[in-house]
């Protein structure tokens, strides 16, 4: 989880002497099992230093499984993290919509892995005039594959899979399945803070 700090008020310390404009951001690893453990400060100086962040938004820029963030300031720079990952396994899930609209905004897909269960929503608007990327990710750990996978798309049409290897991107068409797949192949980015 990943929360994008920054008052709204600039000149908050007239009034809440403990509260300031600029706030660090929060990074939280889950553990598994419902429990999260902040790690902020293990993600260095730039990331944890206090910003006036207003919008963060997710994407996988260099095809490694893996979510990197761009977060905005107000009124200053934008900070790209890029995610060096582990040696975990991930399964990211692109979604293609026949009967519901193309992207599959609002579908619910739903993973079983390793016993684990998880789900996600492919939505639009993630942050503060931010858009993260529509495919969703989801973390697998020491799993290499998912057991099943569940679409549930706004038409009401679901959609079953199973055995799905990880280390890849799957497209899921509404009604059809899976019509492709791509693996990792982790491309060169050179990461830094940008100027507006």
């Amino acid at each position: 989880i990943f929360v994008a700090d920054g008052h709204i008020e600039n000149e908050i310390e007239r009034v809440q002497k403990r509260v300031s404009y600029a706030e660090p951001p929060h990074l939280f690893r889950n553990l598994g099992k419902g429990k999260f453990q902040e790690v902020t400060q293990k993600m260095g100086t730039v990331f944890a230093a206090p910003k006036v962040a207003r919008g963060a938004a997710y994407a996988d820029i260099d095809n490694d499984g893996a979510l990197d963030v761009l977060v905005t300031t107000n009124g200053g720079r934008a900070y790209l993290f890029h995610n060096e990952g582990g040696t975990t396994h991930s399964l990211r899930i692109k979604l293609q919509g026949t009967k519901s609209n193309r992207d599959g905004i609002g579908a619910v897909v739903r993973v079983t892995s390793g016993g684990d269960k998880q789900w996600q929503m492919v939505k639009s608007g993630s942050s503060y005039l931010s858009q993260s990327e529509l495919v969703l990710t989801f973390g697998l750990g020491a799993n290499s594959k998912a057991e099943s996978l569940e679409v549930q798309w706004p038409s009401g049409q679901t959609d079953k899979l199973s055995s799905i290897a990880a280390g890849q991107t799957v497209t899921i068409q509404e009604a059809k399945g899976v019509i492709s797949t791509r693996r990792y192949s982790k491309t060169s980015v050179k990461a830094s803070a940008s100027s507006n």
